[in-house]
Protein backbone atom coordinates (compact mmCIF):
# COMPACT_ATOMS: atom_id res chain seq x y z
CA UNK A 1 0.00 0.00 0.00
CA UNK A 2 1.33 3.35 -0.97
CA UNK A 3 2.00 5.95 1.77
CA UNK A 4 2.27 9.69 2.12
CA UNK A 5 5.44 9.29 3.34
CA UNK A 6 6.91 6.61 -0.26
CA UNK A 7 5.21 10.09 -2.24
CA UNK A 8 7.60 11.89 0.03
CA UNK A 9 10.87 10.19 -0.87
CA UNK A 10 10.06 10.24 -4.60
CA UNK A 11 9.31 13.55 -4.76
CA UNK A 12 12.11 14.71 -2.73
CA UNK A 13 9.93 16.63 -0.25
CA UNK A 14 9.10 15.71 3.81
CA UNK A 15 5.63 14.17 4.85
CA UNK A 16 4.06 16.99 5.74
CA UNK A 17 5.01 19.12 2.34
CA UNK A 18 2.75 16.67 0.66
CA UNK A 19 -0.04 17.09 3.24
CA UNK A 20 0.59 20.74 2.06
CA UNK A 21 0.12 20.35 -1.22
CA UNK A 22 -3.34 17.51 -0.60
CA UNK A 23 -4.92 20.33 1.06
CA UNK A 24 -3.99 23.43 -0.29
CA UNK A 25 -2.08 24.57 2.71
CA UNK A 26 -1.64 26.53 5.17
CA UNK A 27 1.96 26.76 4.37
CA UNK A 28 2.67 28.23 0.52
CA UNK A 29 4.46 25.87 -1.37
CA UNK A 30 6.55 26.83 -5.01
CA UNK A 31 4.61 25.55 -8.29
CA UNK A 32 7.70 23.70 -9.36
CA UNK A 33 7.51 21.91 -5.85
CA UNK A 34 3.70 21.62 -6.27
CA UNK A 35 4.11 19.70 -9.52
CA UNK A 36 6.82 17.04 -8.31
CA UNK A 37 4.85 16.41 -5.61
CA UNK A 38 1.89 15.89 -8.36
CA UNK A 39 3.66 14.13 -10.10
CA UNK A 40 4.92 11.84 -7.94
CA UNK A 41 1.20 10.97 -5.92
CA UNK A 42 0.34 10.19 -9.94
CA UNK A 43 3.17 8.21 -10.94
CA UNK A 44 2.49 5.91 -7.32
CA UNK A 45 -1.33 5.78 -7.81
CA UNK A 46 -1.44 7.41 -3.78
CA UNK A 47 -4.55 7.66 -2.81
CA UNK A 48 -5.29 9.79 0.12
CA UNK A 49 -6.73 8.52 3.35
CA UNK A 50 -10.37 9.48 3.51
CA UNK A 51 -10.64 8.25 6.64
CA UNK A 52 -7.71 10.26 8.36
CA UNK A 53 -9.18 13.36 6.55
CA UNK A 54 -12.71 12.84 8.12
CA UNK A 55 -11.43 12.85 11.97
CA UNK A 56 -9.49 15.97 10.63
CA UNK A 57 -12.14 17.80 9.60
CA UNK A 58 -15.02 16.06 12.06
CA UNK A 59 -17.13 14.89 8.86
CA UNK A 60 -17.21 12.66 6.07
CA UNK A 61 -17.97 13.39 2.65
CA UNK A 62 -21.03 11.60 3.23
CA UNK A 63 -24.32 13.21 2.35
CA UNK A 64 -27.66 11.24 4.57
CA UNK A 65 -30.57 11.48 2.91
CA UNK A 66 -33.83 10.24 5.01
CA UNK A 67 -37.02 9.20 3.12
CA UNK A 68 -40.60 7.96 3.64
CA UNK A 69 -40.92 5.61 0.90
CA UNK A 70 -38.94 3.94 -1.34
CA UNK A 71 -41.73 1.98 -3.14
CA UNK A 72 -42.92 5.57 -4.89
CA UNK A 73 -41.19 5.77 -8.10
CA UNK A 74 -41.76 9.59 -6.95
CA UNK A 75 -38.84 9.48 -4.64
CA UNK A 76 -36.65 7.27 -7.07
CA UNK A 77 -36.33 10.36 -9.50
CA UNK A 78 -36.18 13.17 -6.50
CA UNK A 79 -33.08 10.52 -5.40
CA UNK A 80 -31.35 10.79 -8.59
CA UNK A 81 -31.11 14.80 -8.63
CA UNK A 82 -29.89 14.72 -5.07
CA UNK A 83 -27.26 11.83 -6.15
CA UNK A 84 -26.45 13.56 -9.40
CA UNK A 85 -25.27 16.69 -7.48
CA UNK A 86 -23.75 14.73 -4.51
CA UNK A 87 -21.54 12.91 -6.99
CA UNK A 88 -20.72 15.91 -8.92
CA UNK A 89 -18.88 17.47 -5.91
CA UNK A 90 -17.89 14.27 -4.77
CA UNK A 91 -19.75 13.09 -1.67
CA UNK A 92 -21.58 9.94 -1.37
CA UNK A 93 -25.45 9.47 0.05
CA UNK A 94 -26.57 7.37 2.68
CA UNK A 95 -30.25 6.47 1.79
CA UNK A 96 -32.44 5.92 4.97
CA UNK A 97 -36.03 4.54 4.67
CA UNK A 98 -38.36 5.88 7.24
CA UNK A 99 -41.30 3.82 6.40
CA UNK A 100 -43.82 7.10 7.84
CA UNK A 101 -42.38 6.46 11.09
CA UNK A 102 -41.16 9.43 13.16
CA UNK A 103 -39.58 6.74 15.58
CA UNK A 104 -37.40 5.32 12.55
CA UNK A 105 -36.57 8.89 11.40
CA UNK A 106 -35.10 9.81 15.10
CA UNK A 107 -33.28 6.55 14.42
CA UNK A 108 -31.24 6.95 11.29
CA UNK A 109 -30.92 11.02 12.89
CA UNK A 110 -28.38 9.22 15.53
CA UNK A 111 -27.13 6.55 13.16
CA UNK A 112 -25.91 9.43 10.72
CA UNK A 113 -24.97 11.68 13.48
CA UNK A 114 -22.34 8.62 14.49
CA UNK A 115 -21.45 8.47 10.90
CA UNK A 116 -20.22 12.16 10.74
CA UNK A 117 -22.15 12.63 7.47
CA UNK A 118 -21.28 16.65 6.18
CA UNK A 119 -25.22 16.84 5.68
CA UNK A 120 -28.83 15.57 5.79
CA UNK A 121 -31.61 16.15 3.43
CA UNK A 122 -34.64 14.98 4.95
CA UNK A 123 -38.28 13.93 3.72
CA UNK A 124 -40.63 14.20 6.66
CA UNK A 125 -42.76 11.59 7.14
CA UNK A 126 -44.69 13.22 9.47
CA UNK A 127 -45.61 16.90 10.95
CA UNK A 128 -43.29 16.23 13.97
CA UNK A 129 -40.17 18.50 13.77
CA UNK A 130 -38.33 16.45 16.28
CA UNK A 131 -35.81 14.53 13.86
CA UNK A 132 -34.98 18.42 12.51
CA UNK A 133 -34.52 19.78 15.72
CA UNK A 134 -32.18 17.07 16.92
CA UNK A 135 -29.98 17.23 13.58
CA UNK A 136 -29.76 21.12 14.32
CA UNK A 137 -28.67 20.35 17.88
CA UNK A 138 -26.02 18.36 16.51
CA UNK A 139 -24.85 21.05 14.46
CA UNK A 140 -25.87 18.96 11.03
CA UNK A 141 -26.90 20.97 8.03
CA UNK A 142 -30.30 19.86 7.01
CA UNK A 143 -32.67 20.59 4.21
CA UNK A 144 -36.27 19.89 4.31
CA UNK A 145 -36.87 18.38 0.94
CA UNK A 146 -40.97 17.95 -1.03
CA UNK A 147 -42.29 19.22 1.98
CA UNK A 148 -42.73 21.62 5.26
CA UNK A 149 -44.18 22.04 8.21
CA UNK A 150 -46.63 24.80 8.32
CA UNK A 151 -45.84 27.68 10.77
CA UNK A 152 -41.95 26.37 11.28
CA UNK A 153 -39.20 28.35 10.00
CA UNK A 154 -36.83 25.59 8.01
CA UNK A 155 -34.93 25.59 5.42
CA UNK A 156 -37.09 23.74 2.87
CA UNK A 157 -37.08 22.72 -1.35
CA UNK A 158 -40.81 22.30 -2.58
CA UNK A 159 -42.75 22.44 -5.26
CA UNK A 160 -46.17 24.68 -5.56
CA UNK A 161 -48.64 21.81 -4.17
CA UNK A 162 -51.23 24.40 -4.25
CA UNK A 163 -51.40 25.21 -7.84
CA UNK A 164 -50.94 21.60 -8.60
CA UNK A 165 -53.88 21.05 -6.49
CA UNK A 166 -56.11 24.16 -8.05
CA UNK A 167 -54.69 23.31 -11.83
CA UNK A 168 -56.08 19.91 -11.48
CA UNK A 169 -59.80 20.70 -10.02
CA UNK A 170 -59.80 23.42 -12.44
CA UNK A 171 -59.32 21.29 -15.27
CA UNK A 172 -62.05 19.02 -14.35
CA UNK A 173 -64.29 21.90 -13.32
CA UNK A 174 -63.51 23.09 -17.28
CA UNK A 175 -64.61 19.76 -18.29
CA UNK A 176 -68.14 20.30 -16.88
CA UNK A 177 -67.88 17.78 -13.76
CA UNK A 178 -69.57 19.62 -10.60
CA UNK A 179 -68.96 16.65 -7.96
CA UNK A 180 -65.48 16.04 -8.11
CA UNK A 181 -63.31 14.02 -5.46
CA UNK A 182 -60.03 14.16 -3.45
CA UNK A 183 -58.38 12.11 -1.83
CA UNK A 184 -56.72 13.99 0.79
CA UNK A 185 -53.38 12.72 3.04
CA UNK A 186 -54.81 13.72 6.54
CA UNK A 187 -51.09 14.83 7.54
CA UNK A 188 -50.00 18.41 9.02
CA UNK A 189 -47.53 18.89 6.13
CA UNK A 190 -47.38 21.44 3.27
CA UNK A 191 -47.87 18.68 0.04
CA UNK A 192 -51.34 17.61 1.73
CA UNK A 193 -52.46 20.65 2.80
CA UNK A 194 -51.37 22.72 -0.06
CA UNK A 195 -53.13 20.40 -2.83
CA UNK A 196 -56.64 20.55 -1.03
CA UNK A 197 -56.27 24.08 -0.34
CA UNK A 198 -55.70 24.32 -3.94
CA UNK A 199 -58.86 22.00 -5.15
CA UNK A 200 -61.46 23.81 -2.59
CA UNK A 201 -60.01 27.19 -4.37
CA UNK A 202 -60.92 25.83 -7.87
CA UNK A 203 -64.46 25.22 -6.56
CA UNK A 204 -64.72 28.52 -5.03
CA UNK A 205 -63.85 30.42 -7.49
CA UNK A 206 -66.67 28.41 -9.90
CA UNK A 207 -68.88 29.17 -7.19
CA UNK A 208 -69.70 24.93 -6.33
CA UNK A 209 -71.09 24.14 -3.19
CA UNK A 210 -68.04 22.56 -1.31
CA UNK A 211 -69.25 19.12 0.52
CA UNK A 212 -66.90 17.55 2.41
CA UNK A 213 -67.98 14.54 1.85
CA UNK A 214 -66.13 14.75 -1.54
CA UNK A 215 -62.74 14.69 0.61
CA UNK A 216 -61.96 11.46 1.72
CA UNK A 217 -58.92 10.53 3.52
CA UNK A 218 -56.05 8.14 1.84
CA UNK A 219 -53.10 6.67 2.65
CA UNK A 220 -49.58 5.95 0.86
CA UNK A 221 -50.18 3.04 -1.57
CA UNK A 222 -52.25 1.16 -3.89
CA UNK A 223 -54.98 -0.11 -1.48
CA UNK A 224 -55.74 3.34 -0.17
CA UNK A 225 -56.99 4.50 -3.62
CA UNK A 226 -58.92 1.76 -4.22
CA UNK A 227 -60.58 2.23 -0.75
CA UNK A 228 -61.08 5.70 -0.86
CA UNK A 229 -63.09 5.05 -4.77
CA UNK A 230 -65.08 2.68 -2.38
CA UNK A 231 -66.18 5.06 0.28
CA UNK A 232 -66.99 8.02 -2.78
CA UNK A 233 -68.97 5.63 -4.48
CA UNK A 234 -71.21 4.97 -1.01
CA UNK A 235 -72.59 8.61 -1.53
CA UNK A 236 -76.16 9.15 -2.34
CA UNK A 237 -74.50 11.38 -5.00
CA UNK A 238 -71.70 10.09 -5.74
CA UNK A 239 -68.38 12.33 -7.71
CA UNK A 240 -68.03 11.67 -11.93
CA UNK A 241 -64.67 12.88 -10.94
CA UNK A 242 -61.57 12.55 -8.84
CA UNK A 243 -58.58 14.06 -7.69
CA UNK A 244 -56.00 12.10 -6.32
CA UNK A 245 -53.31 13.08 -3.22
CA UNK A 246 -50.96 11.36 -5.76
CA UNK A 247 -50.52 9.03 -9.33
CA UNK A 248 -50.19 6.08 -6.72
CA UNK A 249 -53.83 5.74 -5.25
CA UNK A 250 -55.02 7.40 -8.87
CA UNK A 251 -53.86 3.99 -9.93
CA UNK A 252 -55.64 2.18 -7.08
CA UNK A 253 -58.77 4.49 -8.02
CA UNK A 254 -58.22 3.50 -11.61
CA UNK A 255 -57.94 0.31 -10.55
CA UNK A 256 -60.86 0.38 -8.58
CA UNK A 257 -62.99 2.50 -11.49
CA UNK A 258 -63.04 -0.77 -13.77
CA UNK A 259 -63.88 -3.24 -11.13
CA UNK A 260 -67.50 -1.07 -10.62
CA UNK A 261 -67.86 -1.22 -14.78
CA UNK A 262 -66.72 2.64 -15.41
CA UNK A 263 -65.41 3.50 -18.61
CA UNK A 264 -62.62 5.72 -18.09
CA UNK A 265 -63.17 8.49 -18.84
CA UNK A 266 -66.76 8.66 -20.21
CA UNK A 267 -68.35 7.46 -16.75
CA UNK A 268 -65.49 9.10 -14.79
CA UNK A 269 -62.67 10.97 -14.81
CA UNK A 270 -59.68 10.88 -12.90
CA UNK A 271 -56.32 12.64 -12.00
CA UNK A 272 -53.85 12.21 -10.14
CA UNK A 273 -50.18 14.21 -8.63
CA UNK A 274 -46.38 13.70 -9.21
CA UNK A 275 -46.23 12.64 -12.86
CA UNK A 276 -44.34 9.19 -12.30
CA UNK A 277 -43.40 7.05 -15.16
CA UNK A 278 -46.19 4.32 -14.74
CA UNK A 279 -48.80 7.15 -15.03
CA UNK A 280 -47.86 7.46 -18.62
CA UNK A 281 -48.43 3.62 -18.98
CA UNK A 282 -52.23 3.13 -16.97
CA UNK A 283 -55.07 2.24 -18.76
CA UNK A 284 -55.76 4.56 -19.83
CA UNK A 285 -53.00 6.58 -19.57
CA UNK A 286 -53.62 9.02 -16.53
CA UNK A 287 -53.64 12.79 -16.62
CA UNK A 288 -51.57 13.98 -13.42
CA UNK A 289 -49.81 17.14 -12.15
CA UNK A 290 -46.50 16.90 -13.09
CA UNK A 291 -43.51 18.07 -10.30
CA UNK A 292 -40.58 19.29 -10.84
CA UNK A 293 -38.95 15.48 -9.30
CA UNK A 294 -35.07 15.94 -10.03
CA UNK A 295 -34.73 19.64 -10.18
CA UNK A 296 -36.45 19.34 -6.63
CA UNK A 297 -33.26 17.00 -5.43
CA UNK A 298 -30.84 19.23 -7.25
CA UNK A 299 -32.06 22.10 -6.17
CA UNK A 300 -32.10 20.92 -2.14
CA UNK A 301 -28.61 19.28 -2.45
CA UNK A 302 -26.93 22.63 -4.44
CA UNK A 303 -28.93 24.54 -1.30
CA UNK A 304 -27.60 21.71 1.18
CA UNK A 305 -23.48 21.96 -0.23
CA UNK A 306 -24.17 26.03 0.19
CA UNK A 307 -25.14 25.18 3.94
CA UNK A 308 -22.36 22.77 4.24
CA UNK A 309 -19.72 25.59 2.87
CA UNK A 310 -20.63 27.72 6.12
CA UNK A 311 -22.82 29.57 3.72
CA UNK A 312 -26.28 30.91 5.33
CA UNK A 313 -28.59 31.98 2.14
CA UNK A 314 -31.73 33.03 2.59
CA UNK A 315 -34.29 30.49 1.94
CA UNK A 316 -37.28 32.47 2.60
CA UNK A 317 -37.27 33.99 -0.78
CA UNK A 318 -37.35 30.85 -2.50
CA UNK A 319 -39.75 30.68 -4.36
CA UNK A 320 -41.68 27.21 -4.99
CA UNK A 321 -40.89 24.91 -7.96
CA UNK A 322 -43.47 25.12 -10.20
CA UNK A 323 -45.52 22.21 -11.90
CA UNK A 324 -47.21 21.34 -14.80
CA UNK A 325 -50.99 19.62 -15.79
CA UNK A 326 -50.18 16.70 -17.98
CA UNK A 327 -53.56 15.69 -19.69
CA UNK A 328 -53.50 12.25 -20.71
CA UNK A 329 -56.60 9.37 -21.57
CA UNK A 330 -58.39 9.48 -17.80
CA UNK A 331 -59.98 12.56 -17.91
CA UNK A 332 -62.85 13.62 -20.29
CA UNK A 333 -65.89 15.42 -19.96
CA UNK A 334 -68.76 14.81 -17.49
CA UNK A 335 -71.30 12.45 -18.25
CA UNK A 336 -74.42 14.41 -18.85
CA UNK A 337 -76.75 11.75 -17.25
CA UNK A 338 -75.12 11.84 -13.74
CA UNK A 339 -74.56 15.82 -14.21
CA UNK A 340 -78.14 16.23 -14.80
CA UNK A 341 -78.60 14.50 -11.37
Amino acid sequence: MVTRNDVARLAGVSPALVSYVLNNGPRPVSEKTRLRVLKAIRDLDYQPSAVARNLRLQRTSTLGLILPDTQNPYFSEVTRGIEWIAFENDYTVILCHSGYSMERELQYVNALRAQRVAGVIWIPATASLEPYNRLVKFGVPTVLLDRFIPGQKVTAVVADNLRGGYLATQYLIQLGHQRIGAISRPVDLSHSQGRIQGYLAALREAGLPIDERLIVPGGYWLENGRKAFEQLMTLEDPPTALFAYNDIMAIGALRAAHQHGLKIPDDFSIIGFDNIPEADFTSPALTTISQPKFDMGRTGTELLLRLISGENPSVESLPPLDVDLIVRESTGKAPSKRQAG
